[in-house]
């Protein structure tokens, strides 16, 4: 790469000079551009990570990228990593059709210096409408997966619903509207009270298009003692229902 060869050039010519500096090395840093997306990543894979021994835990989020009320408003897919037990920040993948180069030079930042997500969830980033969210993206996924690790927040992957893993669970649509053919629906703005079609140790399965309003009805649910819900990551954008 273009950019690690100069680091590297510039080190050699302060080392030539005496100056004896050791070169940290790359994150495997990794941007491109597609046709109506954009790519990037930095960090560890998640199998890269366990093989280096982390107990790794990581989320799959959709974040928009900026106010949805502008014109050209759309959302990253974002995968976070982190170690389970230090919350040490191990890797970020993002595509999307904005500026994903900001998520992941973040990211390159805070592991480069070691950050932990506590270190980061509450991080001054730069906020007007055209550019961002007022939780920013990053900040917003960092939650996320703190609520993970702290149970707050109970979830499949896209990885082992792919793999069949949500076998047995009664799968509710959690949309605005019905979006998902053939699932039953459940209205957030209509639940205060317990679902009579369900039992409170049924396994559910809450799928919305983004995430975030499965979210919501689980807490909701949770609140009326339902013991066994999981929110699909990623929604209905990222997998095949």
């Amino acid at each position: 790469m273009g950019s690690t060869a100069n680091i590297t050039g510039r080190i050699l010519a302060k080392n030539i000079n005496d100056e004896g500096i050791n070169y940290g090395g790359v994150l495997g840093t990794g941007i491109a551009k597609l046709p109506e997306l954009n790519i990037g990543r930095t960090g560890l894979t998640e199998a890269a990570a366990k093989d280096a021994g982390y107990d790794v835990i990581s989320v799959v989020t959709v974040v928009d990228d900026k106010a949805h009320y502008y014109p050209d408003a759309s959302f990253f897919i974002v995968k976070m990593l982190a170690d389970r037990n230090t919350k040490k920040l191990l890797g970020l993948q993002v595509l999307g059709k904005g500026a994903v180069d900001k998520m992941i030079d973040i990211a390159v930042t805070a592991i480069t210096m070691e950050a932990t997500l506590e270190d980061l969830e509450n991080m001054d980033l730069a906020y007007a409408p055209p550019f961002s969210t007022a939780i920013h993206p990053f900040a917003h996924t960092v939650n996320v997966l703190l609520n993970k690790i702290s149970g707050n927040f109970n979830t499949i992957t896209p990885y082992d619903f792919a793999a069949g893993k949500a076998e047995g669970y009664k799968i509710i649509d959690a949309s605005i509207v019905p979006s998902l053919k053939g699932i039953p629906y459940v209205d957030l703005s209509k639940v205060d009270g317990e679902l009579p079609e369900y039992g409170k140790d049924e396994r559910l399965l809450l799928v919305c298009s983004k995430g975030k309003r499965a979210y919501m009805l689980q807490n909701r649910l949770k609140h009326f003692g339902y013991t066994n819900t999981l929110v699909l990551e990623g929604g209905s954008i990222l997998n095949q229902i």
